[in-house]
């Protein structure tokens, strides 16, 4: 009889997480849920939601695509909903912190699409690489949401354009990789602004120590959620690895998406570099494909451009770096190929991350040359699984060739000064490939000449080479008052 009533008891526990209303949130955000197509919580929303909800502190590690978003959004708009009146000028009442500029779009569209549209929630994006002045116009009125990346924010505080003595709501999300990015500086005088009566949630899909000391300085008596293990991938993720020469990966790349049976519909394609990703995407162009590349040197108007052509369709293959792996949520991405490993293995769980998104499932292709067997044992050493390989497998582990500096001696590259001459430099007068420099010869008459004349002649033929290439034979090189010229400016100077 016990048992039977525990069974009863676990049924009814579990029935009551499978859905948004049952975690306590207010009914005009569960019918906004509904009428967006969200049914069924995911595991870290029904970890997180109710904790929040209560108003405790969270450290929160959840893989990508596990909806970390909805986690930390949906109980502060619960929370707005709870408040009176209208924030104060120059005040936001949540602020949540993002690494780059492509998650905090994600974030912001996200959070309105949360509280849809009976729910009146003004949010403004404070982003870098665009013109501050609507951002600083639409703080001036109050917010109840700030989504903002470290340095454009604290640039606004530095010009007193925004207060945060009243938020009370602070989200540091992707922590790790504003770690990564230097804004531990910005993060702290950002949290240091806030007071101390807030309600602080760090959420991030990798935990490094640095993050859990950051954690213990902003975080009170938190409950720390783990959805997924740290490093693990979404398990619906088909992964595999095709050994091919760094020369011989466009032609893979083609290949593979010229393969019907393969059927790369929506394909984002990493690269390691933001060179690396231009050369990628003109490539493709060359081949014949619709590409456009997103990384760090683009102003943010192309990126927003070239990320609403890949999700509308109009673009089949996106190109990009580290930067945006971790801001690029687009429904129906059926490829993920990394054209060349990630120097961080962590790198690699969260490129893969852009597929498989919500419970759909996605395959993700490695192109790897000998000098990047190492990374894949990285990566796999991370993900504790062993990835299958095809291709080249008897491909020869290289050591990568070390790139010398660019102002050393001989180096290709560069200008040519003292401390980067030629290797060889070649000496006055000596024969030169094509021909070579000799006196003219002396006059049939044996009469010496007034000037002994310097002449190019043809090392094969012994013809005399013109002094200008493609100057008309008998046309004089300077015209008389150029001569006259340079005799004035040489006597001048040797007076």
């Amino acid at each position: 009889m016990r048992q039977g009533a525990c069974a009863v008891s676990r049924n009814m526990k579990d029935k009551s997480l499978n859905d948004f209303i049952s975690l306590g949130l207010p009914s005009l955000i569960t019918d906004s849920l509904t009428a967006g197509g969200f049914t069924e919580p995911t595991k870290i929303q029904s970890q997180a939601i109710p904790k929040l909800l209560e108003g405790r502190d969270m450290l929160g590690i959840a893989q990508t695509g596990s909806g970390k978003t909805a986690a930390f959004g949906l109980p502060i708009l619960a929370g707005i909903l709870g408040l009176t009146g209208r924030p104060r000028p120059m005040t936001t009442r949540a602020l949540i912190l993002a690494p780059t500029r492509e998650l905090a779009v994600q974030i912001d569209e996200n959070i309105r699409k949360f509280a849809g549209s009976k729910m009146k929630l003004d949010t403004v994006l404070v982003l870098g690489g665009v013109s501050r002045y609507h951002q600083v116009g639409k703080i001036a009125k109050g917010v109840d949401v700030v989504v903002a990346t470290p340095g454009r924010l604290k640039d606004l505080m530095d010009d007193n354009k925004i207060r945060l003595n009243e938020t009370r709501w602070l989200v540091l999300d992707e922590a790790d990789r504003m770690l990564d990015m230097g804004f531990i500086a910005p993060v702290r005088a950002i949290a240091k602004q806030i007071g101390l009566r807030r309600q602080t949630m760090l959420f991030s899909a990798t935990m490094a120590p640095e993050v859990e000391d950051l954690a213990k300085t902003l975080l009170k008596d938190p409950i720390k959620v783990e959805a997924a293990p740290q490093g693990s991938t979404v398990v619906k993720i088909d992964q595999r690895v095709i050994m091919s020469g760094s020369k011989a990966k466009r032609g893979v790349l083609n290949d593979l998406l010229a393969d019907e049976k393969e059927g790369m519909e929506r394909v984002i394609i990493f690269s390691r570099t933001k060179h690396g990703a231009d050369r990628v995407a003109k490539n493709l162009a060359i081949d014949g494909h619709e590409a456009a590349a997103i990384h760090g040197n683009k102003s943010q108007n192309a990126r927003q451009a070239a990320l609403k052509g890949f999700a509308n369709g109009s673009v089949r293959i996106l190109v990009a770096t580290d930067i945006a792996a971790r801001g690029i949520d687009v429904t129906g991405i059926t490829h993920v190929v990394n054209y060349e490993l990630p120097d961080d293995p962590e790198n690699y769980v969260h490129r893969i991350g852009r597929t498989g998104r919500n419970g759909a499932s996605g395959i993700a292709i490695t192109l790897c040359d000998g000098t990047e067997k190492s990374k894949l044992r990285d990566v796999e050493r991370l993900i504790r699984r062993t990835l299958p390989v095809s291709g080249d497998v008897n491909l020869v582990e290289e050591a990568p060739v070390p790139r010398g500096a660019r102002n050393a001696p001989g180096a290709p590259g560069g200008a040519r000064t003292a401390r980067n001459p030629k290797a060889k430099p070649r000496k006055f007068n000596s024969p030169r490939p094509g021909g070579e420099r000799t006196k003219a010869a002396a006059p049939a008459n044996g009469e010496r000449p007034a000037q002994a004349k310097m002449v190019r002649r043809d090392s094969e033929t012994g013809k005399v080479i013109g002094g200008k290439p493609g100057a008309k034979s008998g046309k004089p090189r300077w015209t008389k008052g150029q001569r006259d010229a340079g005799r004035a400016r040489r006597a001048s100077a040797s007076a």
